[in-house]
């Protein structure tokens, strides 16, 4: 049988905290309960996917009862779950971690994180007599037993939500807006609807060359207007031969359809898109210059969408993004941002995924690319939101 120290503790603590002292206490051998000193204020629950690294949670956190010998915090992140994650054995002490120690726990990247999915943060309170679980009850109406952990839901979190409980939490990833320097939504060229494909002639399908606009089709092309922070910069696709048999008419280039990704684009009313590519097409972003005197900290990103139509990528698909950077040192790299085959673009089918930087230090200038090698009609990709950004302050 279960006990229920644990429940009876928070149900007394809730009813009673404006009491001088626990009026029950005596009928109550055990239980067990930690606490936060004070209410973490809700930036502290958030973790920018950003600059994930320099996120820390630091909260000292109290045992009212004085009953807890050992503290135990799981990370549980859809599927994967981190036990000991984080181990308290004296109180009051201080409850802290990084963003760093949160994603090398759970052996992910900043880029592999879903912000749809929250990160559970659910204790084991060990005392001199028991061990209680802070996973939230879940009765089997089917077999009439009690599954899941100690801690009653309708008293512990939803009724009393300022509870200052610090066992049973949770906390979100975002992607703040980033304050633009330059970048393109593809909101300037010309785009066209879902069918209207771009066509090379029969005798260049295959053929490795930069793709021209054509009249009336949707651009593979844009020359920048102007150099303003709203002004989009420019970009040119090239075809690149991988011994396939290339393209003669696909939807290559800028659509202003978003029906095949849930009738609204990320950013604006177009988005460049991909399919059927049968060898590289190679995305090209204009040169982006910083001056790294005045925003010695930027960074650069891109966000795309693999349509729902399937999950039948196969792993001879590529996808790949790189950025040229130049230093204030006048030293150079290429940055890997993203390189994975079509068994893992399959994860992120029907969603939005950042690819980003981070980030860095004394850049003066970025050159993105994206490349992408698909060879089934229904193997989508979108592309929107490429900027180079600033810390928004």
């Amino acid at each position: 049988m279960k006990k229920i120290g644990f429940i009876l503790s928070i149900a007394i603590l809730v009813f009673a905290c404006n009491e001088p002292e626990d009026v029950f206490l005596e009928n109550f051998e055990e239980g067990a309960l930690i606490t936060f000193q004070t209410v973490p204020e809700s930036d502290a629950l958030r973790i920018s996917l950003l600059n994930a690294s320099e996120y820390v949670f630091s909260q000292i956190v109290l045992d009212p009862r004085n009953t807890v010998l050992r503290y135990s915090l799981r990370l549980i992140y859809g599927d994967i779950v981190v036990n000991d994650f984080v181990v308290l054995t004296s109180f009051p002490n201080t409850l802290e971690f990084t963003g760093e120690d949160i994603l090398t726990a759970l052996n992910l990247t900043a880029e592999e994180i879903d912000t749809g999915i929250p990160l559970l943060l659910i204790a084991t309170l060990t005392t001199a007599n028991n061990t209680y679980d802070a996973a939230l009850t879940d009765f089997n109406i089917d077999t009439n037993t009690q599954q899941g952990g100690d801690s009653s839901g309708d008293l512990f979190l939803n009724d009393n939500p300022n509870f200052n409980q610090a066992v049973n939490f949770s906390l979100a990833f975002f992607v703040p807006p980033p304050k633009k320097l330059r970048g393109t939504s593809f909101e300037e060229p010309f785009g066209a609807p879902l069918g209207s494909d771009y066509t090379r002639p029969d005798n260049e399908a295959s053929l490795t060359a930069e793709l021209l606009n054509n009249p009336g089709e949707r651009h593979v092309m844009h020359t920048a207007v102007g150099d303003g922070v709203d002004d989009e910069i420019g970009f040119r696709t090239f075809f690149i031969d991988t011994g396939e048999s290339g393209f003669t008419s696909e939807e290559i280039g800028v659509s202003n359809d978003p029906g095949e990704i849930g009738g609204v684009f990320l950013d604006g009313n177009q988005a460049y898109q991909m399919e059927d590519t049968d060898g590289i097409v190679r995305l090209e972003f204009d040169r982006v210059e910083v001056d790294a005197t005045e925003n010695p900290l930027s960074g650069i990103q891109i966000q795309y969408f693999p349509v729902d139509d399937n999950n039948n990528r196969e792993v001879e698909d590529t996808f790949l993004v790189t950025v040229d950077v130049e230093y204030s040192d006048g030293s150079t790299e290429i940055l890997e941002l993203l390189n994975i085959t079509g068994l893992e673009i399959n994860p992120n089918i029907g969603r939005w995924s950042l690819v980003t930087s981070g980030f860095l230090e004394n850049v003066t200038a970025y050159t993105m690319a994206v490349e992408l090698n698909v060879n089934g009609g229904s193997e989508d990709m979108y592309f929107d939101q490429m900027l180079v950004f600033i810390p928004d302050n």
